[in-house]
């Protein structure tokens, strides 16, 4: 395309490969593919065709996200909003609930213009061959997963027509209403779950960077045990779609949640969608917010550092480390502090911890839909009234000890006495606030994205006021602000969107986030 034509970046349905073959084949190794790479070629002049085993490949690896991508799209709006982290540097904003929109637009463009389009480009290749419906199958639940952290964000946003630019010539694609989005995922993960065929040829194989042969479950090299690892996440995923309507339409919650349990959700840690990240040289390799802590630029907030000491909970040391060589003690930097802050000697980063060693590693894994957060959904939903299996104390309470698991705490003595401190003790008076609580604890360092969306669900945890009234007079954001770009390129369905969802501010309710 021309330099200076307008267009959506979220009209893009396919581009030369060649550009970003390189990158890819420094990804983990996908021996699958090595015959077919020598056979490619190259030439950065002209665009090559890009088999679907190393576009599913590269969708997988970089949608859970490059250190560029985590940094901006997750680590400065997130996990800020959410109080895993507190920036300590002066320059950065959008701790003090202040819009950047160049983050915003770079992480929005990374996805429509990147990892999302190599997905929807996987897609394509193998949709039309029933031979290859278990490849369709996990790529479309893939996509669920990725355009759910998207819309959690803005809210409406280009979905049906999005990557329809070339096939299609859809160059300004139309915003889907957030409702129709959810609904959309719905059929998706039901269809595509019930559509993976053990009697199939096969699927991503090694190229499956999260449960085939390279990815989390390694020993499971069968096709049916891998077929059954995307069986129970496609679900699991489903169930957390399904709880974040709880309010938005509860009745269709309640079937989906319902739905969800009945055809087969994760059972134990190892169904659990973990990115296994080797470390070395290969940034692509390394836990991204591992890269992005060693910058230095944050310091773990003070309101995770209260609640653990609250809590008595053995993951303190955990996630922060001491201030310094000669001061062991944990403390962590109030959110929202401006520039003028930032500058005094008590707020100077010295004083204050960093992320835990364990998030800091670049070989640690990434959690991105987990047994534990199953457990958590499972405890909210006997809660509701949703399902009538186990109680809402007994997923609540293997919810905390998976979670435990995750963060390395192994003493199970020490996590029943946890359990039964005064302000961890299942208490059904308090059930919602304990089990949202717990769960946000369980996310931390993994998974801003989720625990940013359930605190705008539930309210919970409690948040610390911040010291600046930000876009938002102090309050929590509600939302990411669109990126400047979309009223520039596709103005009439921005300003359809805006008119059907409300003003483009960080103050503006999505559709799921009632109050």
């Amino acid at each position: 395309m021309k330099p200076n034509s307008r267009f959506s970046l979220a009209a893009l349905g396919r581009r030369p490969a060649a550009a970003w073959l390189l990158g890819l084949g420094l990804l983990l190794t996908v021996p699958a593919c090595t015959d077919r790479f020598e056979d490619i070629n190259t030439d950065p002049t002209k665009a090559v065709d890009v088999p679907a085993n190393l576009l599913f490949s590269r969708a997988l690896k970089y949608g859970t996200l490059y250190d560029n991508d985590e940094q901006l799209g997750e680590h400065l709006h997130a996990n800020m909003w959410v109080q895993f982290f507190a920036n300590s540097t002066a320059a950065f904003q959008t701790d003090r609930y202040e819009s950047n929109l160049g983050w915003a637009g770079t992480f929005w463009n990374n996805f429509y213009a990147g990892y999302g389009m190599d997905l929807q480009q996987a897609i394509r290749i193998v949709q039309d061959s029933p031979e290859e419906v278990n490849k369709l199958s996990e790529a479309r639940i893939w996509r669920v997963f990725l355009f759910q952290r998207m819309t959690d964000y803005w809210g409406d946003m280009p979905y049906s027509q999005a990557f329809k630019g070339v096939t299609e010539g859809i160059v300004r694609p139309a915003y889907d209403p957030q409702q129709a989005i959810y609904e959309d995922f719905i059929n998706e993960l039901k269809e595509s779950v019930a559509a993976i065929d053990d009697t199939k040829r096969g699927n991503f194989g090694q190229a499956d960077l999260l449960f085939g042969n390279t990815g989390s479950h390694a020993a499971s090299t069968g096709l049916a045990a891998v077929n059954n690892r995307w069986r129970r996440f496609g679900n699991s995923l489903r169930l957390r779609v399904a709880m974040r309507m709880s309010k938005a339409n509860p009745a269709l919650a309640e079937q989906q949640v319902r739905d969800a349990l009945a055809a087969g959700v994760m059972r134990n840690n190892a169904e659990s969608a973990i990115m296994k990240n080797t470390g070395g040289s290969i940034r692509i390799n390394q836990n991204p917010l591992a890269v992005v802590l060693n910058f230095a630029d944050s310091r773990i907030s003070a309101t995770v550092v209260d609640y653990l000491t609250r809590f008595d909970d053995p993951r303190l040391d955990v996630f922060a480390d001491p201030v310094s060589s000669s001061n062991p003690a944990r403390v962590g930097l109030p959110n929202g502090l401006s520039a003028t802050q930032l500058a005094q000697p008590q707020y100077n980063p010295s004083n204050f911890s960093q992320g835990g060693a364990r998030y800091k590693d670049r070989t640690n894994d990434q959690n991105l839909l987990t047994y534990a957060e199953v457990c958590f959904l499972r405890a909210e939903a006997v809660l509701r009234g949703w399902s009538s299996e186990g109680t809402a104390q007994s997923w609540y309470e293997t919810g905390v000890r998976e979670a435990m698991a995750l963060a390395g705490i192994t003493d199970q003595a020490a996590i029943t006495a946890y359990l039964n401190g005064p302000l961890v003790k299942f208490n059904p008076a308090k059930a919602q606030e304990q089990i949202s609580t717990q769960k946000w604890l369980s996310l931390f360092g993994h998974n801003g994205f989720e625990a940013y969306a359930e605190y705008r669900r539930t309210g919970f945890p409690v948040l610390q006021q911040i010291p600046n009234q930000g876009e938002t007079e102090g309050q929590v954001p509600r939302r990411m602000r669109y990126p400047s770009t979309e009223a520039l390129q596709n103005p009439e369905s921005y300003q359809e969107a805006i008119a059907r969802q409300g003003p483009d501010l960080m103050t503006t309710r999505i559709w799921w986030d009632k109050q």
